[in-house]
């Protein structure tokens, strides 16, 4: 009879921390803030590379403004106006939208100035550029903090890299609620390394790792455990794997797929899944 009554304490035990565990996974896969805020932060973060990337490849004029006729302004839009000061040190970009939201070409409104510094050109081994923002919004949500880029030169396979330091972030939205965070990121350049004129032919790995304070005042870790792909004629990162641990509650990972251009993502929880669309 002991053994019998053993027997069922143990299953009865087991079957508690299963339904609990489903539980637990179940309320994970519900709770979308902290995944949703770090994937908008990863858009952001990308996409600000992108834009001064884009600008420090334009060339040497002082002022212009894009027309949306070559391919390297698709990011940047007719909206921008870019002021190039190649006299100072460090030298400067202003990259300004402008003060009322414009459509830009990919689709999303941006307005304000994104500030860049830089002490040498995209492709100078060891020159560093330095990102700040001035009353920028993207899609009305308000974007703060700084970004150093460093070209870390070629790796042992013969391609370019370079580490991103992001620190004290935030994205404000319109109904109040902010997210904060800091990262490291090593974007290492695995195609259009030959036509450094053209960007849409370059393609992107990031490796790294970030943290920082959910919508909800959630502290987490975001890790990139399989490294994202970015080709720059999509919109969005096409692959990897983010696994994030929200202090308190059950770790999830954010898939980015098997390399389709597409908005969508899938958030991971244990045995359950759902997908999220990409901001």
């Amino acid at each position: 009879m002991k053994t019998i009554l053993r027997t069922m304490a143990m299953f009865l035990a087991a079957s508690l921390i299963f339904t609990s565990c489903r539980k637990d996974e179940k309320e994970a896969l519900e709770d979308t803030a902290t995944s949703g805020d770090n994937e908008q932060a990863e858009g952001v973060s990308d996409e600000t590379s992108n834009i001064a990337d884009n600008a420090a490849k334009l060339g040497n004029n002082f002022s212009m403004r894009t027309d949306g006729s070559n391919a390297a302004y698709e990011l940047l839009s007719q909206c921008a106006t870019v002021t190039h000061d190649t006299i100072s040190s460090p030298r400067s970009l202003t990259i300004d939208f402008g003060t009322t939201n414009c459509l830009c070409s990919d689709g999303r409104y941006r307005r304000g100035k994104i500030m860049v510094t830089y002490t040498g050109r995209y492709f100078d081994i060891g020159s560093v550029r330095t990102s700040t923002f001035d009353n920028f919004y993207r899609n009305d949500n308000k974007i703060e903090g700084t970004r150093t880029v460093t070209n870390n030169g070629l790796n042992s396979s013969g391609q370019y890299s370079w580490t991103i330091n992001a620190t004290n972030m935030k994205i404000t939205r319109t109904d109040g609620t902010f997210h904060t965070w800091s990262s490291t990121r090593t974007r290492t350049m695995t195609a259009g390394q030959n036509t450094p004129l053209i960007w849409s032919d370059d393609e992107y790995t990031i490796t790294g790792s970030a943290n920082g304070t959910n919508r909800n005042g959630i502290t987490y870790t975001a890790n990139i455990t399989t490294p994202l792909h970015r080709a720059m004629s999509c919109m969005w990162i096409d692959s990897g794997v983010i696994t994030i641990s929200p202090t308190g509650k059950v770790e999830r990972q954010l898939d980015y797929g098997n390399g389709t251009c597409d908005n969508e993502a899938i958030m991971i929880v244990g045995s359950r899944s759902r997908t999220i669309t990409l901001n």
